[in-house]
């Protein structure tokens, strides 16, 4: 990870609101109170201190990506070329295929993209619409980033648990 922080200290309360809050980031902190028998304005306490510190980034939304027309998940890991000077190394080429996917409607959308150590250098979690969308993005579109030497593509089954 990029920017590594320094250690911070978290008690057992602090470990219990945030399983709450990674499981519904929409509870209100009175209930978050009433799970854990604590006052309420001790988990609003807690609640911004961990925030402030940064542990708490931000409150998300997780979609079925079923209902926005993905009907397929997969994950494409990719080797980077080396010793190309002057062209991208695997964290620019990461972001840059995110960036891409963000804006390009005709691309998967890449749910997140991690260097990794191993066999490949970037691997990248994607929802794909249908099997064209796949089929231009594997064939035609990373084969054209001269800094990607190859890839490898494996296609999900099922997720565990299945309810995410």
């Amino acid at each position: 990870m990029r920017g590594r922080r320094n250690k911070v200290s978290l008690d057992y309360l602090d470990i219990q609101i945030i399983n709450l809050l990674r499981k519904n980031a929409r509870l209100k902190s009175s209930e978050i109170a009433k799970k854990l028998g604590r006052p309420r304005t001790t988990i609003v306490q807690r609640i911004k201190k961990l925030e402030e510190e940064g542990i708490i980034r931000s409150y998300t939304v997780s979609v079925r990506p079923d209902v926005l027309g993905y009907n397929y998940y997969a994950y494409i890991a990719i080797k980077v070329r080396k010793g190309l000077t002057g062209k991208l190394d695997q964290y620019e080429l990461a972001k840059k295929l995110v960036n891409e996917s963000r804006n390009k409607n005709e691309a998967p959308t890449i749910e997140e993209a991690a260097i990794v150590t191993g066999a490949y250098d970037i691997i990248l979690r994607v929802w794909i619409r249908n099997w064209e969308e796949l089929s231009r993005y594997l064939l035609k579109y990373l084969p054209s980033i001269e800094e990607i030497e190859s890839t490898e593509t494996f296609m999900v089954l099922r997720k565990v648990p299945d309810d995410e």
